[in-house]
């Protein structure tokens, strides 16, 4: 098990800084393809006082030689003999990491040119932050689209209380994933790093539990994209496990929420969104088992094993997934693909 706890620091202004202020940590196994152009992009940004930490979990392509011929004197490698698992990965790039802030970036992601630059400059308005959140786009890889992320209405790019740029994420008003959240390295140490008992949601579980601690930087605009497809190791998970993970995320912020928050009312907010949000995304994962073929009678246990859960979502999620367990397959699929190709601009 890792030990993970450290004494937190003060922040030093940037133009005082000694050493990187963020480490852009890249965990990855067996795609060196992949890991090239999201080190290009890395490499790419504006802000100049990061290092790029890769956590390479014992690859057996070419990925140990294409970084032997990465000349970048930021570039730090740590290769483990044998293969640890996803999120010991992870938690090796937090225990390897020198920043004071440490972004995941996993190596089917991307960073825009100006994510830490954007991210610092909030910085620099309030040194102490434990988190900075900006915005991500979602790429659909199964259907060769991407859905562009979703801005705050509400919010502005700058110092906000955490609590409630929660409640943005949980209402579901804006878009943010794990390599869009730059989080203080000795704050996620203390907390025993990524959380190893949540396989399908230990990203949430790692960064929105931080937005109970005061304030919390925000930059609303889009800095990051996201790369959703089956194909991947929470793609394998049960449909039961997607189901209660989800769940459980929803436990541990109401449990922060009960330690941090002072303020009964703000505390049932917290809770009640909570459960909003993840009875959603249930009906979403519960809709992506149908229209990928899993049957009927798999969906309608798992739905009624987790029935008092998903009360807690909003109408249309559910009129969705009556939809989808409704009609025939073809329909679902011209549906979706029709969805897609509206929601996606020409060129």
């Amino acid at each position: 098990m890792l030990h993970l706890r450290e004494s937190p620091s003060r922040i030093t202004p940037v133009h005082q800084h000694v050493g990187p202020l963020v480490t852009i940590a890249i965990p990855t196994f067996n795609r060196s393809e992949l890991l090239r152009a999201c080190i290009d992009r890395v490499l790419a940004q504006t802000y100049p006082r990061f290092e790029l930490l890769i956590c390479d979990n014992a690859s057996e392509d070419d990925t140990e030689q294409m970084l032997a011929g990465v000349d970048d004197d930021r570039l730090r490698v740590v290769r483990h003999d044998t293969n640890i698992g996803l999120l010991p990965n992870w938690n090796s790039c937090v225990e390897h990491a020198r920043g004071d802030y440490i972004v995941i970036l996993p190596d089917d992601d991307a960073i825009a040119p100006h994510f830490l630059e954007r991210c610092v400059d909030v910085i620099n308005q309030h040194p102490n932050l434990q988190l900075v959140v900006s915005l991500s786009d979602v790429e659909l890889k199964e259907f060769g689209t991407a859905v562009p992320a979703q801005a705050s209405r509400v919010l502005s790019t700058g110092v906000q209380d955490g609590i409630d740029v929660l409640m943005e994420f949980l209402r579901g008003r804006i878009t943010v994933t794990m390599c869009s959240v730059l989080m203080k390295t000795s704050m996620l140490r203390e907390r025993g790093g990524i959380p190893q008992n949540f396989p399908h949601t230990a990203d949430v579980a790692a960064w929105a539990p931080l937005l109970l601690f005061g304030q919390a930087g925000f930059v609303n605009e889009t800095c990051a994209s996201f790369t959703h497809h089956n194909d991947s190791e929470t793609g394998r998970l049960s449909l039961e496990q997607l189901l209660d993970d989800g769940w459980k995320v929803a436990d541990l912020i109401s449990a922060v929420a009960d330690e941090r928050v002072a303020d009964q009312s703000k505390r049932e907010l917290v809770r009640v969104n909570a459960k909003r949000c993840f009875a959603r995304r249930g009906m979403i994962v519960l809709s992506d088992h149908r229209r990928n073929g899993g049957s009927i009678s798999n969906l309608l246990n798992a739905a009624w094993r987790f029935r008092t859960h998903l009360r807690h979502g909003d109408p249309a999620s559910a009129v969705r997934l009556a939809a989808l367990l409704m009609l025939p397959r073809p329909v679902i699929d011209q549906l979706h693909r029709l969805k897609h190709a509206v929601a996606t601009p020409s060129a």
